[in-house]
């Protein structure tokens, strides 16, 4: 394939003095203006750096030369010419700032020649781009001899004219072909004022061009995903090359990459850790952890996973790690990523990906306790979510009158420049599935990385089959190595038998750990309670009473589906049990309350023994969400059989006690909250699904699903797999990212003003002071964009106390609570928000409810 400066078109053979036009300009610094091809040639350095940093460059040589027409791959001259396309897409993006009414209007120069009249003052000039980029190449694809290849490749340069209209907004659906209706209309508006392309030599060629040529030309069948993943790159290509190109100009610095570029210093100070010693130890002396059996079958997984990677690294791109909860997943994914980039050193990012923040937290403390402060001023782990402040360099010590570099951190977090990144979920299928402008920029920076993805079965089911095709051609087109892990595996891969996903498992035989009594019968499995087909209210308190007599001192969980019915139990039992700890955790409670409350419960004295020995946590399912919690016995409302997987990791996690125990009950219905999820057919009233949980067998359970789910799939109605194809191939980039949103129901956040005291930090925290705060970032105008995005960050970490999710039952169409006082966008703001807390700082949803005149789940 050609290199990129070989196939860059000249454009300044076709500009009229081309020295008086402006790509950008920066008054307030009194700099010069950015001449329109010292833009471009940014742009083009750019992408440079990409291909060098993170190996775009073959990474599009890849896609392109495996792009398929009516089954068969496409000729080298298409593929050349395409990637010329592709490069020409990014070097000419802004062609179109000639336009004389952007340079007068927005550039403020006054050196060209402009009528200021109604008929010329449109200053637009991403739609221009595009019709002078399509005038540029069309008369090349006629030289193609084959009406089937010039057929394909103007569809290939439309989509990429399209990709470049959008670069300063948003990727709608081409499929409405809305856009040839543009150029269309465009081209007669440049025939009657032919002075808008006063500055283009080509100016009588362009508005003879004859778009109608277009009309039928995507009638060859391709490789829906191979292109849909083509253009998105070129979208994020375009966007983060003219993103680096201004910041180049702004701040006249060069382009930064953070990336993991010393892995033999990095690994070394991994490999110094105790656990991995140990580990290490354990290799040369099997008796090494003989008073430790836990620790063994842990260093047991450990090594085969990491032997089972090196083994098969060339041959897949996505892995499957399953181990039991408690088996050291964390650890080992580390391990596993730093040894692909040992082997391989063209990838050189982490990205976990975790559906909780819970586990984004944790995760963070573990690399923190591995990687200390001065170790992460170079080798930066950075928390991507609503809650954690931008990373910067100074890490939130900004003075008024420090000079103080925010465009430089804020282009960090744009475009994840950080060795190791943990995200959630909904920010990672946005960089994939996105639409907007911003969202796309981290795209380019996921080739050539490792992405690591916890807990998958957390997704929405509903669209498994469609995550995991999309996630089999990204790794393979963007070159990205992905494990996938958790405790409850769903093979995804089996939902797609005809498919070419081949996914492999770092653990041969899962039986070997899962089996082991160890984990089995780390907690034992009570059924005694769903008998009969639902357990009332005082049988389950009788119950809950009698494990409680039966012992000294207890450390109980008790897990409900509903969190009505938790805050009924709660209060219940703390008037039944005066004399013991009991606290509620549920999806209601601030970062700031839930930490608190695990502290407490989690603390330990010098001997490594729990100070709370005599302890009641009532709980929804927000525990099952990797939250660190070591309890002896538990009660469980029975919903999803991986849920209750999930939950038994909550229970002696340590595998330091021998008589825990969980007892399962019937009390709310689990689909009144997991709607539409193919998991729920059967529960734990089934003896076979008993038998499930009881021997670890949930790729019997997972099959049961896959089997429900490709039924519904197969159906020829609108959800079907044939109908998603049918978008993909389309290119409708909206409809695609509506049909992968992982969380589909719209809440709303409520902001209670109150004030909180931090015992931990020792001060006050005032709500109200902080919204005063939060409007007056949100309304100042003077901020230059990327400081007040920073400041918005280090303020959305208190914000995140006061705020709380709440959806209206009773009011589904206007889309806003009843009760509020002002809002900023979704945001609600409630002067009086002491109102709606409980004495034990929580939200009292039941009496905002009730206030509102709703119901309460």
């Amino acid at each position: 394939m050609p290199n990129i400066h070989s196939v860059l078109y000249p454009i300044e053979n076709d500009l009229i003095n081309q020295e008086l036009l402006f790509a950008h300009i920066d008054d307030e610094n009194k700099k010069e203006p950015e001449k329109l091809i010292e833009h471009f040639n940014r742009a083009i350095y750019s992408f440079e750096r990409l291909s060098e940093k993170r190996g775009i460059e073959k990474v599009i040589d890849k896609i392109i030369n495996n792009l398929l027409v009516n089954e068969e791959k496409i000729t080298d001259m298409q593929a050349k010419f395409i990637k010329e396309l592709f490069i020409n897409a990014i070097y000419l993006h802004d062609i179109g700032k000639i336009n004389p009414a952007f340079q007068y209007v927005k550039m403020r120069n006054k050196m060209v020649e402009f009528a200021n009249t109604s008929e010329t003052s449109d200053s637009n000039h991403s739609i221009i781009s595009a019709l002078i980029f399509i005038d540029i190449y069309i008369d090349k694809i006629n030289e193609f001899s084959s009406k089937k290849e010039k057929r394909f490749l103007k569809y290939v340069m439309l989509i990429f004219a399209y990709i470049i209209s959008r670069h300063h907004t948003y990727l709608t659906d081409f499929g409405n072909k809305d856009f040839l209706k543009d150029l269309r209309n465009l081209q007669e508006r440049f025939r009657k004022t032919p002075s808008y392309l006063r500055y283009y030599k080509n100016c009588n060629r362009l508005l003879t061009l004859e778009l109608d040529l277009f009309n039928n030309i995507d009638n060859d069948s391709h490789e829906q995903f191979q292109f849909y993943i083509l253009t998105k790159l070129l979208y994020s290509s375009i966007v983060s090359c003219d993103f680096y190109a201004t910041n180049m100009y702004d701040t006249g610095k060069n382009i930064e990459f953070r990336d993991i570029d010393d892995i033999d210093s990095i690994f070394n100070i991994y490999k110094s850790t105790g656990i991995y010693k140990g580990i290490d130890e354990y290799k040369n002396n099997k008796n090494f952890f003989e008073d430790n059996l836990i620790n063994r079958l842990r260093s047991d997984m450990f090594i085969e996973a990491e032997n089972n990677l090196l083994d098969n690294l060339d041959k897949c791109d996505i892995f499957y790690l399953e181990a039991p909860t408690g088996g050291g997943k964390t650890n080992t994914s580390i391990n596993l990523a730093l040894n692909i980039i040992k082997r391989m050193p063209t990838f050189n990012k982490i990205t976990y990906i975790f559906p909780f923040n819970t586990l984004i937290e944790q995760t963070k403390k573990t690399f923190d306790k591995i990687f200390d402060d001065e170790m992460q001023k170079k080798f930066r782990v950075a928390v991507i979510n609503s809650i954690v402040p931008i990373v910067t360099e100074k890490e939130n010590n900004l003075e008024e009158d420090e000079k103080y570099d925010f465009k430089k951190d804020y282009l960090n977090r744009q475009m994840l420049q950080y060795p190791i990144t943990l995200t959630t979920h909904v920010n990672f299928f946005n960089y994939l599935f996105g639409t907007g402008r911003e969202i796309n920029l981290p795209l380019v920076h996921l080739c050539n990385s490792i992405i690591i993805i916890d807990e998958v079965q957390s997704y929405r089911n509903k669209i498994w089959p469609e995550i995991i095709r999309f996630l089999n051609a990204y790794s393979k087109l963007l070159n990205i190595k992905i494990i996938i892990m958790s405790a409850t595996l769903p093979k995804l891969d089996k939902l797609l038998p005809s498919e070419d996903v081949k996914i492999f498992d770092l653990i041969s035989d899962k039986n070997k750990y899962y089996q082991n009594p160890l984990f089995k019968n780390r907690v034992k499995l009570n059924y005694d309670l769903l008998k009969k087909d639902s357990t009332d209210k005082e049988e389950l308190l009788n119950k809950i009473d009698e494990v409680i007599k039966s012992r000294m001192n207890i450390r109980l969980i008790i897990e409900f589906i509903k969190k009505s019915t938790a805050r009924e139990f709660f209060d219940i039992l703390k008037e039944k049990y005066p004399n013991k700890k009991i606290y509620e955790i549920t999806g209601d409670d601030s970062n700031y309350i839930r930490n608190k409350i695990l502290n407490e419960i989690n603390k330990k004295d010098s001997e490594d023994n729990f100070e709370c020995k005599d302890v009641i946590l009532v709980a929804t399912q927000v525990i099952e969400a990797g939250v660190d919690i070591d309890m002896d016995i538990g009660f469980k409302d029975i919903s999803l059989l991986d849920g209750e997987e999930q939950f038994l990791g909550r229970i002696n996690r340590s595998c330091k006690k021998n008589d825990s125990e969980a007892y399962f009950y019937n009390y709310d219905k689990a689909e009144q909250i997991y709607r539409e999820d193919f998991r729920l057919e059967i529960d734990l009233r089934n003896e076979e699904y008993q038998r499930y949980l009881l021997n670890k067998k949930f790729e019997e359970f997972y099959e049961l699903c896959f089997k429900r789910l490709n039924d519904k799939k197969s159906q020829n109605i609108r959800g079907s797999l044939e109908d998603f194809n049918n978008c993909v191939l389309s290119l409708n980039y909206q409809e695609v990212n509506r049909w992968m949103r992982l969380i589909i129901e719209d809440n709303y956040q409520l902001y209670l003003a109150h004030k909180i005291e931090n015992e931990e930090k020792g001060e006050i925290i005032d709500g109200k002071s902080i919204w005063k705060q939060y409007k007056d970032l949100i309304a100042d105008t003077a901020l230059e964009y990327s400081e007040k995005k920073i400041k918005l960050s280090i303020l959305s970490e208190k914000m995140a106390y006061f705020t709380f999710n709440f959806k209206d039952f009773e009011n589904k169409y206007d889309g806003r609570p009843k009760i509020f006082n002002e809002s900023v966008g979704r945001l609600y703001y409630i002067e009086n928000g002491e109102e709606y807390m409980t004495s034990d700082g929580k939200f009292d949803r039941k009496k905002y409810t009730d206030d509102s005149g709703g119901i309460f789940i």
